[in-house]
């Protein structure tokens, strides 16, 4: 349920940031201290995270739940995953018997380094819970492949 304290400056970037999945600080259409004092105030009530990259941030479960997006527990949102996405394309890089790659995964989704290690950290280890290895061939880029959990998805 919608919670009437928050400013409409907060729900906006709340909307945005459940939207896109993360938001970054540049894409409000708030500038300066007032877009810093909305983003430490969202921050601080635990709604938004700040991720490593700076001036990013995820949306939280609680956050979620401000603006009325239930969020599903885990247990119910394995397996929802739409084929023909991103993510899905992924999963079947590393899928593969042979694995993939951080560039492969790169070329495949248009993706930055860093948002390919995001993803297969959150949302392939810890959100869909699946068990994914690496190896460094020697003289050859690290391959990542997934070894676990793909039952849980079908």
């Amino acid at each position: 349920m919608k919670n009437n304290k928050l400013t409409p400056a907060q729900e906006s970037a709340l909307q945005q940031a459940a939207k896109t999945g993360t938001l970054k600080a540049s894409d409000l259409a708030i500038k300066g201290g007032a877009r810093n004092k909305v983003l430490a105030s969202l921050t601080s009530k635990g709604f938004l995270i700040a991720l490593k990259e700076p001036d990013t941030y995820d949306i939280s479960p609680q956050g979620r739940a401000v603006i009325g997006l239930e969020d599903k527990p885990a247990s119910e949102s394995k397996g929802k995953i739409r084929t023909g996405t991103k993510l899905h394309k992924v999963i079947e890089l590393l899928s593969r018997p042979e694995g993939a790659a951080i560039h492969e995964i790169m070329k495949e989704t248009g993706w930055q380094q860093h948002t390919v290690r995001g993803t297969l950290v959150e949302s392939l280890k810890k959100r869909l819970g699946l068990t994914i290895e690496s190896e460094k061939p020697e003289g050859k880029d690290r391959i990542y492949r997934i070894t676990g959990g793909l039952e849980a998805l079908s």
